[in-house]
C-alpha cells in the first residue's frame, strides 16, 4: 500500500517539489483524507453523498482534478480502515497547519456530516474531539458548524 500512495504522489502531486517538501505534502494530504473518510463512516454508512462531498473537498483544497482526488479519497479511505486511532493524523496537521487551516480542517469534517443532511451525535462528537485535539477554539468549532449548517 505505501508504494501505491507514493506513486500517486509522486506521479500527480509533487513532481515539482524537493523530496523533504514532497513527504510532507503527501502526509498531509493522505492525513486530511483520512479524516475525512472517518468523519463520514462514523455512522456507521457512507453514502454516495459523502463520497462525493471528500472528493470535491479534496480537489478544492489540494487543486486536483477529479480523478486524482477520487484515488486520494480511496487511500484515504485505506488508511482509515487500518488505522487504529485519529492521534497520528491530528498529530500531523497539529504540527503543520495554520490556526486557519485546522479551522478549515474542522468546517470540512462539518461539510462532510452535513452532505448527507443529518448530524449524527456521533459525527458531532468526532469533530469535537478533532477539534480538540487540533487545539481550535470552541467558539471556531461553533463557528464553523454555523457556517456549514446555514
Amino acid at each position: 500500500m505505501l508504494n501505491s500512495i507514493q506513486s500517486f504522489f509522486q506521479q500527480h502531486i509533487l513532481s515539482t517539489q524537493d523530496e523533504s517538501e514532497q513527504g510532507m505534502e503527501k502526509a498531509l494530504h493522505l492525513a486530511t483524507a483520512t479524516l475525512l473518510f472517518e468523519m463520514a463512516q462514523m455512522d456507521d454508512h457512507v453514502d454516495s453523498r459523502e463520497r462525493e462531498a471528500i472528493q470535491s473537498l479534496l480537489a478544492n483544497r489540494f487543486s486536483l482534478d477529479a480523478a486524482l482526488s477520487a484515488e486520494l479519497l480511496e487511500l484515504g479511505a485505506d488508511e482509515s480502515r487500518q488505522a487504529i486511532c485519529m492521534q497520528e493524523f491530528t498529530r500531523l496537521l497539529n504540527e503543520n497547519f495554520s490556526q486557519d487551516e485546522k479551522y478549515q480542517m474542522v468546517k470540512m469534517l462539518w461539510q462532510v456530516a452535513m452532505s448527507d443532511g443529518v448530524i449524527d451525535k456521533y459525527e458531532d462528537l468526532f469533530v469535537r474531539q478533532i477539534a480538540d485535539l487540533l487545539y481550535v477554539r470552541h467558539q471556531d468549532f461553533i463557528q464553523a458548524k454555523h457556517e456549514v449548517v446555514e
